[in-house]
Parts: structure tokens; C-alpha cells; sequence
């Protein structure tokens, strides 16, 4: 019978794992990569995998719920904290949503299917609490643009429908190798604007 793991040895292999998943999910996706390959990757044993994580799912979305709070700061501190007009925070916020999606392979798997990252997560986790504490990780979003839809600065409507329209920009870094190059950046200078623009201009006259 194998030894039981010091604190200190658990808390090493739970590390080592983390990092194997966040290089393995970003570059394989979650479909394909496999608990063989994680296991491997972090130097133990597939059974061990199981004495840290149920499943791949588990170990994917916990890396998600770790980062997702930085990753909406960064996007906050780009974009709303960094100027007051609203229209150019909107615009901020979603070339910096494009950047992120460009540099981060972990937020390139999730932005590239959402839907497809919610039923591969069905069925493993608890995706009602999965979901919960997504948006709580959001919330410091949604109040910034509650706060602005309060100045009469964006339109009325729910906060979902609003970050729905801003993450329409996403679909740009997935065009991006059928884009010319030069073309690519302005249009992600001009689609930005026009969404920005849509969001606010009809507050703006209606105030």
C-alpha cells in the first residue's frame, strides 16, 4: 500500500497540475486533451490525477474560476479605470478583449465556444455552482456598466445582453488568419467603435 502524501507533497503535485492543465488546455483545448496526458505532464500517476481532481472538467474550470477575477480586472484597469468617457471605455474594453483573446490560449478556448465549454463541463461539475461563481468573478463588470446605464451613458437593458453585444467583437481573432494583416487592425479599431457607439449614442440622446 503506497505511502499517503505529506501536505507538503500534495500541495506540489496540485501545483505541478495547475500548470500542466493551463499549457495542455491552451494548447490542446479541453476535447482533446486527455487525463493521461495531465497526469504525465505533472510527473504522477493517472490514478493520483483522481485524488486531486474528479475529473479534467474539474481541473479546467477551477483554472478558469482562478484567473477569471484577474482577467476582469486587467479588462477593467484597460477600459473603464482608465478613462471616464464611456464610449472610449467601451471601445477600450473590447480591443483589449481581442488582445486577450490573441495572447491567452486558456480564454481563446473558452471565447471560441462557450456553449461547447458548458456542456463538456455537464455532467462532471455542478455547472448551476460553476456558473454562480462565474458571476461573482464578473460582478465588479456588471456594476460599472449598471453605474453608466444609471448616468444614462449606455442603454437600457440587462447586463448579459450588453457584455453579449461586446463579445460580439470576439469573433475578429477567430477570422484573423483569413484577414489581410493590414486590414485586420482597423477593422478591429472600426468594429469596436461601431459597437461602442451603438451602446451609447442612443443613451446619450435620449438623456
Amino acid at each position: 500500500m503506497p505511502r499517503a502524501l505529506t501536505q507538503a507533497e500534495r500541495e506540489a503535485i496540485r501545483a505541478r497540475l495547475l500548470r500542466a492543465g493551463r499549457e495542455l488546455f491552451a494548447r490542446y483545448g479541453l476535447r482533446k486533451t486527455t487525463v493521461e496526458e495531465l497526469a504525465h505532464a505533472a510527473g504522477i500517476a493517472k490514478g493520483t490525477f483522481y485524488l486531486f481532481f474528479a475529473s479534467k472538467e474539474a481541473l479546467y474550470a477551477e483554472l478558469l474560476l482562478q484567473e477569471l477575477p484577474d482577467l476582469v480586472q486587467r479588462l477593467l484597469e484597460r477600459s473603464f479605470h482608465a478613462i471616464d468617457d464611456t464610449n472610449e471605455a467601451l471601445v477600450r474594453f473590447q480591443r483589449e478583449l481581442v488582445a486577450l483573446i490573441e495572447e491567452d490560449g486558456l480564454v481563446r478556448a473558452v471565447a471560441m465556444d462557450p456553449q461547447e465549454f458548458t456542456s463538456l463541463l455537464a455532467g462532471h461539475l455542478d455547472v448551476h455552482e460553476v456558473q454562480a461563481m462565474a458571476m461573482n468573478a464578473l460582478a465588479p463588470l456588471f456594476a460599472q456598466i449598471q453605474e453608466a446605464q444609471r448616468r444614462k451613458e449606455i442603454v437600457d437593458g440587462d447586463v448579459l445582453e450588453i457584455l453579449g453585444v461586446l463579445g460580439m467583437i470576439k469573433a475578429l481573432p477567430f477570422s484573423k488568419k483569413r484577414i489581410d494583416p493590414q486590414l485586420y487592425p482597423r477593422l478591429v479599431t472600426r468594429m469596436s467603435q461601431v459597437i461602442a457607439d451603438g451602446l451609447t449614442c442612443p443613451a446619450r440622446r435620449k438623456g
